[in-house]
């Protein structure tokens, strides 16, 4: 559990980065308003993009939840990601900052070092996961391990985000659809059962 400054600095600047936006949202503003030095900043969050990570993160709890809430294996998969696109949708000034910085955020730290991943690697091994689930009500092709499967299907939702991203900026609505095409695809073609979307 975070501490009572750290939480201020977080609730803050996750403020300031959804009204003004990443880069219009200088450190000096977050300390500012959360009353405590730059020093005191820094000490906790390295860099101004470790909270954002830390964003990601939390993004990714409530999508690895939302997927978590359905019987599991490769059903859970589009759930989850659709919740994460959605989310990123609903707040383009997050999207804009998060998107291009996919692959590049910090992994943000957990009690134990097996948990502190990067947002990507950490979304891909629960996709993983969820497929190892599915193993034994299907019958994947043999070119396609699940972690094989898993990176393909992480890089499908990253190439959709980016698309995005560039042609809209961030903003809604953001192309379903596509998304839900791609993963299906590559999940049937790895001989899972087409998932189902509800909405």
């Amino acid at each position: 559990m975070p501490s009572p400054t750290v939480a201020k600095i977080y609730r803050i600047a996750l403020r300031r980065f959804r009204t003004h936006g990443f880069d219009e949202t200088p450190v000096s503003a977050i300390t500012r308003e959360a009353d405590v030095a730059k020093g005191t900043f820094f000490n906790h969050f390295p860099t101004k993009e470790h909270l954002l990570a830390r964003v990601l993160d939390e993004m990714l709890d409530e999508a690895i939840a939302e997927g978590s809430s359905r019987p599991g294996g490769s059903e859970a998969i589009p759930v989850g990601l659709d919740r994460l696109a959605l989310e990123l949708a609903g707040h383009p000034h997050l999207a804009r900052a998060i998107v291009p910085r996919l692959g590049s955020l910090p992994p943000v730290e957990q009690e134990s070092t097996e948990e502190s991943l990067a947002g990507l690697e950490r979304l891909r091994r629960w996709v993983r996961d969820r497929l190892v689930e599915s193993l034994r009500i299907s019958v994947p092709l043999e070119e396609a391990d699940d972690q094989t499967l898993s990176l393909l299907v992480v890089a499908a939702f990253e190439a959709t985000l980016r698309e995005w991203n560039t042609a809209t900026g961030g903003e809604p609505p953001f192309p379903r659809r596509l998304l839900h095409g791609r993963i299906s695809y590559l999940l049937v073609a790895a001989g899972f059962p087409r998932p189902v979307m509800q909405g």
